[in-house]
């Protein structure tokens, strides 16, 4: 059973290392451990660790607590490849979601995913996520090449 709990910053060497792997990197844009001590230090972030027997399985980076106006972003969840493929995965995304909407009260989440990550926007679509926007050209690629970004979005439900 996966739990989340505070990041602290003698966590974020490991977790950076977490996103290090050509599975995990190949779909962000920034990535190492500045980028986590910044969303760390930032109060409009929540960088929390996932744990599972008490041992680091990942981790998940909230954003928009104070300027999101009820839309609270998923910007980062990242879960340890050798805990991928068992529905670890979509029980961290679950544990995320609820946390957005009950200790944030969102009235949306939100994320944004590269149209070929097809393995993550099954997991969305699959989790009630719906595709609502593209951004265009919105990230540059490993090759060089624009890539554009699918906004993708869950409701609060009723």
């Amino acid at each position: 059973m996966l739990t989340l709990r505070p990041t602290g910053p003698d966590d974020l060497p490991l977790l950076a290392a977490l996103e290090m792997g050509p599975d995990t990197a190949v779909w962000l844009s920034e990535t190492g451990v500045d980028w986590h001590r910044r969303a760390l230090d930032d109060p409009d972030q929540e960088h929390l660790t996932a744990e599972e027997e008490g041992r680091p399985a990942g981790f998940c980076v909230l954003a928009g607590l104070r300027d999101g106006k009820g839309a609270i972003e998923i910007r980062r969840l990242v879960l340890r490849p050798a805990l991928r493929g068992e529905g670890r995965g979509r029980a961290l995304l679950r544990t995320v979601v609820a946390r957005a909407y009950g200790e944030h009260a969102a009235q949306r989440v939100w994320l944004d995913v590269k149209p070929h990550n097809l393995r993550a926007r099954t997991l969305y679509e699959s989790e009630d996520f719906e595709h609502t926007d593209t951004v265009a050209e919105a990230v540059v690629e490993a090759d060089g090449s624009l890539c554009d970004l699918l906004i993708m979005t869950h409701r609060r439900p009723d």
